[in-house]
């Protein structure tokens, strides 16, 4: 039977039992289908230790153990799910490879695997297989250490260029270097990265080498969980730079299934409200934009570029992107199919990809102006109009309707008609609010015949005719304005 050990040889595969242990932690260890039982007593002894002043158990109704890990991230210094990144394990060939095999490269040459492997052992005295060398000088290319390139049927390894190693070389004295480590400043600065930026795992890491603690900032809000994605990031970002397509595996919270997607990462988009990150790729396929969560990608992969035309083709993609982007809510470019002519634009303005969503506000204006400025600070750019004395209305098209909603609920009570041109959203928020009438009212007053009767009290579409009588003049000039 293989040793336990907590250290890792691939990131990838911990990564989701790490999320699961931290998001959802209520689980118990029937609940994880993925692997044997086995498996998931390892993953959790290798995370317990990682982060044992972390770990909280308790047992549920059914007297099964649940494990979480919970952390207040305005309490500590250093976020803890860093342990994962220091944790990889290694061999003594990996140790003496990565020395001998940059002290061969440094002159400059290109060699074969096999003839790397030849010179390591006639200059080193160390026997080493050439599929083992290969391996390790494929994993360098793919770190951008080294550099690869074909002659003939030959592949080539040296080492990158530097163009900045030469004017680099007197600033990395052990003088200079021990000045800067030394400095309040330097510390004070990685202690701020290594808890704000992306890739703070490598703050961190200086500070542990450094011997140095973070006694100066604490995050009163901050993403923990964002450190398992880096290495998906990172790729992400390497594509963007060079300019080239990626294959990506995104796996379906909903069905659990995989799929793999080709296309060309154009921006990166973290939202402000729940910190989940995105990536906005042009798909190869469809011709479409899309977007897909960084903690839903299970692998990328960088892809060949074909042609000469890369550079063009990428920075017109970006440019179609931002047209693009002032027509959505948040992330969602829609699915791609015809849908419903939006009543709100003139025949020859419509859009087919295109959906419209209105509603309209009750308001006491001397005693809620705030909420005349929430819908000016929130509403992204939609169109706002005061019909009646205390009645105001908010009009806005984009790809995805669907994701407004949440937004839109938030005026529950005040809104008095709401349409969509997506009938499936608009049937969804009436019999939402039908559910939410039957839970707080036995039996809900004042709903309408029969057309309108997924609408509670005061909330009709546009094509219910009967309005409440203190609203009638209002309800006139909302049809008059063909909403």
């Amino acid at each position: 039977m293989k040793e336990f050990s907590e250290l890792v040889k691939r990131f990838d595969r911990i990564r989701t039992y790490v999320r699961d242990f931290y998001v959802y932690g209520f689980k118990t260890r029937e609940d994880y289908s993925e692997g044997s039982g086995r498996t998931y007593d390892n993953e959790r002894r290798r995370i317990e230790s990682w982060f044992s002043p972390y770990i909280h158990s308790e047992y549920n109704e059914e007297r099964k153990k649940t494990v979480a890990i919970i952390a207040h991230s305005n309490r500590i210094a250093v976020n803890p799910l860093f342990s994962a990144w220091k944790s990889k394990s290694f061999t003594s060939n990996d140790i003496m490879l990565h020395f001998f095999i940059l002290d061969f490269l440094a002159d400059g040459g290109f060699y074969t695997a096999d003839e790397t492997a030849d010179v390591l052992q006639c200059r080193y005295g160390v026997l080493f297989d050439s599929q083992t060398v290969r391996k390790k000088l494929v994993e360098y290319e793919s770190l951008g250490i080294f550099t690869a390139k074909k002659e003939g049927r030959r592949l080539l390894y040296g080492k990158r260029e530097n163009s900045c190693e030469e004017n680099t070389s007197n600033l990395c004295s052990m003088d200079w270097l021990e000045k800067m480590t030394d400095s309040p400043r330097f510390l004070d600065m990685v202690s701020f990265y290594q808890g704000s930026a992306a890739f703070g795992f490598v703050g961190s890491t200086i500070l542990d080498n450094l011997q140095k603690e973070n006694t100066v900032f604490r995050l009163k809000h901050d993403f923990l969980v964002h450190t398992l994605e880096d290495e998906i990031l990172l790729e992400l970002l390497r594509a963007m730079r060079e300019r080239k397509e990626i294959q990506l595996e995104n796996k379906s919270a909903k069905t659990g299934r995989t799929e793999q997607v080709e296309g060309t990462p154009l921006k990166i988009l973290v939202s402000t409200q729940t910190g989940r990150r995105y990536v906005i790729v042009h798909q190869t396929k469809s011709k479409r934009f899309s977007s897909f969560r960084l903690d839903y990608l299970l692998s990328v992969v960088r892809l060949e570029s074909e042609g000469d035309d890369g550079e063009a083709r990428y920075e017109q993609h970006k440019k179609d992107l931002e047209k693009n982007l002032t027509k959505t809510w948040g992330v969602s470019f829609g699915d791609g199919r015809k849908k419903e002519s939006p009543p709100l634009r003139r025949p020859s303005e419509r859009t087919a990809r295109m959906e419209s969503i209105s509603f309209t506000l009750s308001l006491d204006e001397e005693r809620e102006a705030h909420i005349i400025g929430r819908l000016e600070r929130e509403g992204r750019g939609g169109t706002i109009t005061r019909l009646d004395h205390g009645v105001w209305s908010y009009t806005r098209e984009c790809f995805d309707c669907n994701e407004m909603m949440p937004w839109v609920k938030t005026f529950t009570g005040r809104i008095l008609s709401f349409s969509c041109s997506n009938s499936m959203i608009e049937k969804k928020f009436f019999r939402d609010m039908e559910r939410m009438a039957k839970m707080y009212a036995e039996s809900p007053p004042h709903l309408r015949s029969a057309e309108c009767a997924e609408s509670p009290p005061h909330l009709r579409s546009a094509e219910c005719a009967e309005s409440p009588p203190h609203f009638s003049s209002v309800e006139s000039e909302v049809n008059k304005d063909g909403i």
